[in-house]
């Protein structure tokens, strides 16, 4: 092995912008060359500003490559924050040193660490890296540098506070990650070896469900048992959304069995569903964008599980199926999908514009038509551009017009937005508008995505402006709060139809002059 002088190295440093996101991600390439020998080591890394990501952080992670995409899904939501299991109390959350300060500062994800093979060992490259790595000497490596693994997933992260606790986590207190204490069999070994498990993950009809009473009869305990993953049958009749068998199961003692998280995903039956709902919306919505909501199968599933262990539930399935099919954790959005939050802020979009557009009637010259390029309102540019030679006095009325119903129906009522729930608020200054081919969607298209550029997934002036007023304090909290995409789907806004705003790139919030500064940056 040879032996450098770490003080003769020359660092070099440099930063290219993702071609699509330049501002959101930067590609870190750091070089060490030293005057004999050369390039001795390199590092390359992503620099990832979450706050300019909002609510595509699976999105834009996932188009970069799959490993960015395992991740940013292992760890974190759509919006960058967090897992709940991976910093609250229990098996999944590991040593217990990661926190919700994991949702500050920027995150700095390294691709590759190079280091010459005769370099190696003497402390070059050892500061600032995250992989997703089971070789036990790269993983010895890591926790000698100040890495600990974040919950008990493959990866492993570094905080560049000092005071960070899980610097200060001895090495052997550093959990392993779940899935190295198991080993699944394949698919022909599973068969024979766990034949039960097998019957319910293929299996959904009558023939199943006989199939577990002739096991259960022969041997009782062959309805716990774990597989090589550590899953019992309840976990495969969960994942698997088989309702059949899990009824089938609920009739004995499986009680301990419902509790049970010592597995590959440190999971129970319940969670395991909810995983797995959580991972196909991600899908959906990131690949196909139209998310219609959960699958009766899988709400039924949910239903019976939380019923067993006591969650509260509604008496009726079907009732319970209305409120969560799209994730609502209130019980107050409207449809399951309407949240109070995401309710008032169209309001205010809506008021905004019955008030602040009629400011714009001076510029128009009577039987004149005017240019989109005079108007500087935020409404304006969510017309298409095709319309220009129909954009007269009475045209803009017309567009107006829909605010002003929108907003007068919104404060009236406690009903759901859509086109045919405003129709009755519209007055005759919408006719021409109308008859040109303008469309409530237009309106629409304006009052959502400017909410979103208004809410902390944006520039946050919306939460800003109401943080002291009653009105807004006094509504209950969301996971739906956000959940922007969801809403312009069921306001009819087809995600795979061009929208607005058309004056400028469709980026959505990842352009704003934002503030660099944060309390807690990582490594990952």
């Amino acid at each position: 092995m040879s032996i450098i002088d770490p003080g003769q190295l020359l660092l070099k440093i440099e930063s290219e912008p993702h071609y699509e996101y330049p501002r959101a991600m930067q590609n870190i390439s750091l070089t060490a060359n030293h005057p004999e020998h050369g390039k001795v080591a390199s590092l390359s890394a992503w620099r990832i500003v979450r706050a300019r990501l909002g609510d595509r952080f699976y999105e834009i992670l996932d188009e970069d490559s799959d490993e960015l995409h395992q991740f940013s899904t292992a760890l974190f939501d759509k919006y960058g924050n967090v897992l709940p299991h991976i910093v609250e109390p229990g098996h999944r959350s590991g040593s217990g040193v990661w926190g919700r300060e994991l949702n500050r500062g920027m995150l700095l994800y390294v691709m590759m660490v190079y280091v010459q093979e005769k370099f190696r060992g003497q402390g070059i490259g050892s500061d600032k890296v995250l992989w997703q790595e089971t070789q036990k000497r790269q993983i010895a490596f890591f926790r000698k540098n100040g890495f600990g693994r974040v919950g008990r997933t493959a990866f492993f992260g570094y905080s560049l506070n000092e005071n960070h606790p899980s610097r200060r986590l001895p090495v052997e207190q550093d959990p392993a990650n779940l899935t190295d204490e198991f080993s699944p069999p394949d698919r022909e070994t599973a068969q024979q070896t766990f034949p039960v498990h097998y019957a319910i993950a293929n299996e959904t009809d009558s023939t199943v469900v006989a199939f577990i009473q002739a096991a259960y009869d022969k041997d009782p305990q062959s309805i716990h048992s774990p597989d090589g993953n550590g899953f019992t049958p309840i976990h495969i009749a969960a994942g698997s959304r088989n309702i059949a068998a899990l009824r089938k199961l609920l009739e004995w003692d499986v009680d301990a069995d419902l509790r049970n998280a010592a597995n590959a995903d440190g999971v129970t039956p319940l969670e395991l569903l909810q995983n797995q709902m959580r991972s196909t919306r991600s899908f959906v919505e990131t690949l196909l964008v139209d998310w219609q909501g959960y699958s009766a199968e899988e709400l039924e599933v949910e239903y019976l599980l939380k019923q067993r262990t006591d969650q509260l539930v509604p008496a009726s399935l079907q009732e319970y199926i209305v409120k969560n099919k799209y994730g609502c954790t209130c019980g107050a959005c409207l449809a399951g999908w309407l949240s109070p939050r995401m309710r008032y802020r169209l309001e205010c979009q809506a008021g905004y514009g019955r008030d602040m557009m009629p400011d714009n009637y001076d510029q128009f010259t009577h039987r004149q038509v005017a240019s989109f390029d005079d108007f500087f309102d935020v409404q304006t540019p969510y017309i298409p551009r095709r319309f220009q030679p129909d954009f007269y006095l009475s045209f803009y009325k017309g567009y107006c017009d829909i605010f002003t119903a929108a907003y007068e129906f919104l404060h009236a009522t406690n009903e759901v937005l859509s086109e045919s729930a405003i129709q009755p608020y519209l007055s005759q200054d919408s006719m021409f508008y109308f008859n040109k081919g303008g469309r409530i969607a237009f309106a629409f298209d304006a009052m959502t995505s400017c909410a979103r550029d208004e809410s902390e997934l944006g520039d946050g002036t919306h939460e800003e402006t109401f943080a002291d007023s009653e009105d807004w304090k006094s509504l209950p909290t969301c996971a739906n709060d956000l959940q922007f995409q969801l809403v312009r789907v069921m306001l009819g806004l087809n995600p795979r139809e061009q929208w607005g705003p058309y004056y400028r790139a469709r980026a959505r919030g990842l352009d704003e002059e934002m503030d660099e500064d944060s309390e807690e940056d990582f490594v990952f």
